[in-house]
């Protein structure tokens, strides 16, 4: 009995199941036979309510605009006079001041109390440029405190004695003095090693002695910095990670015998050091000469060269938009622009935004708005994809592509529908941490700044490649 009441059940849910898959097979052939049905959820809506999609195309304007001067605090130093036949020259040189070492080794045992030397070493991880062309730097005296928030533009002659040089110092971007195997223990750094004169250490010493740096701001009092530039030459530029005062001295050391019966003198060379560091100011000034053709009114090309030089200005038709499509909801607004590809020569400058440049930097292209400028590099943001944008340079198809800027066109239109929106194209460096969660590694980029690197590139202007795509949605409900 038990066995037949099992057999029927089964017989009952196979049934079922035969019954279920017919009427699932039924409904699918009906809904591929029913044209109304195109897209879910546009079949059951009522014929009072009207979704309405647009997908529009837009010519935007671009023009190259002359930028005199940007916001400068970044780590690193540069330091040359380079030339490219596209972009022009750039000229670099910077001021810094310097955070002081605790003080002496056994200050009571320097001989003489005298001290021997003081070298200021340049330390630069890369260069720009002819290796062998030869250079001249200058190092000058600050004699006025350095501003916190400073600009390229600064004129060094407004807190430098420009008459009264501490060293002058010949060079190339190779530094020949050192051999290939001292690089490789180095990690590749190369350095400028210039003599200062003896009397800055030796006054040092006498005011450590006569305890005058009570506090850091007595010791920038004392020595406010140092500006170096080039003098002479041109054909390279370098890129310098760190730079150091070392102060050299010998003391004596008093060694004693196994049997401690008899003791002796030993000399001992050794340094106390002042190092450019996060705590300290570091001001990087720039000069661009032989550019005025790419401010020109070419029907071609529009550019951007860094550091300072031209960025590229965009110029988005708000109220165009507005009559074609009016004030919807945007649900996308792509941007993509094109690049021609730099001419090839010796030493042809990279693209801006060319993507990652260390273990922690990466190299972007932002899209902000020009108002917007000052408070994001002097607070040192990051896009946030509302105000401002960032992407890399796309070398597969030679693009730069913005995905979505509906955020910002979205605002103008709100905020001032009767004005188009001005756009700038600004080369940045983002600083960035790696993340590691459930999904895998991924990148936290936490502040950003002007991207100082010699590059330039040339955008592809003109109809047919300046052009955004703009998608908006527009519900009615009618009661």
């Amino acid at each position: 009995m038990k066995q037949a009441r099992i057999k029927n059940v089964v017989c009952n849910v196979e049934s079922v199941a035969c019954h279920l898959f017919f009427v699932l097979v039924l409904g699918l052939f009906y809904m591929g036979c029913d044209d109304s049905i195109s897209t879910v959820g546009m079949g059951i809506q009522p014929d009072t309510d009207k979704l309405s999609i647009f997908d529009e195309t837009f010519t935007i304007k671009a023009r190259t605009v002359k930028i005199d001067s940007i916001y400068a605090k970044i780590e690193n130093g540069f330091l040359g006079e380079f030339y490219d036949p596209s972009y022009g020259t750039i000229k670099s040189g910077f001021a810094c001041q310097f955070y002081p070492s605790v003080g002496f080794i056994a200050i009571d045992s320097i001989v003489d109390s005298k001290i021997d030397s003081v070298r200021l070493d340049i330390i630069y991880s890369s260069y720009k440029g002819d290796s062998l062309a030869p250079m001249e730097l200058t190092v000058y005296p600050v004699i006025k405190p350095l501003e916190k928030h400073y600009y390229t533009n600064v004129d060094p002659a407004t807190f430098c004695d420009m008459q009264n040089p501490y060293a002058k110092y010949a060079y190339t971007a190779r530094n020949l003095t050192i051999s290939d195997s001292i690089l490789l223990v180095n990690g590749y750094q190369r350095w400028l090693s210039v003599s200062l004169p003896t009397q800055i250490g030796q006054d040092y010493l006498d005011g450590v002695k006569n305890n005058q740096f009570k506090t850091l701001d007595a010791f920038f009092d004392f020595f406010k910095g140092t500006y170096i530039t080039t003098t002479f030459g041109s054909g390279s530029m370098l890129d310098v990670q760190s730079s150091q005062i070392s102060i050299y001295y010998t003391r004596e050391h008093v060694m004693r015998n196994a049997a401690d019966t008899e003791d002796s003198t030993a000399y001992i060379p050794t340094r106390a050091a002042w190092a450019v560091t996060k705590e300290v100011i570091q001001l990087n000034s720039f000069k661009n000469t032989n550019d005025a053709f790419l401010l020109e009114d070419n029907p071609d090309k529009v550019y951007i060269k860094t550091p300072v030089g031209v960025f590229t200005e965009l110029t988005i038709p708000i109220q165009e938009i507005i009559q074609r499509i009016g004030k919807k909801k945007f649900s996308s607004v792509n941007l993509s622009l094109s690049a021609y590809q730099n001419e090839s020569w010796d030493y042809t400058m990279q693209y801006p935004g060319g993507g990652q440049i260390s273990a922690s930097n990466n190299a972007k292209m932002l899209l902000i708005e020009p108002d917007s400028m000052k408070n994001f590099f002097e607070k040192q943001n990051v896009a946030n994809n509302l105000t401002s944008f960032s992407t890399a340079f796309n070398f597969s198809t030679f693009t730069y592509d913005f995905s979505n800027i509906a955020n910002v066109v979205q605002n103008a239109i709100e905020k001032a529908p009767d004005r188009d929106l001005k756009l700038l194209l600004v080369p940045i460096l983002t600083t960035y941490t790696t993340q590691q969660d459930y999904s895998g590694t991924s990148e936290a980029e936490y502040l950003s700044s002007h991207y100082l690197y010699p590059s330039g590139v040339a955008l592809k202007k003109g109809e047919d490649n300046l052009k955004i795509r703009v998608i908006a949605t527009d519900l009615k409900i009618n009661d």
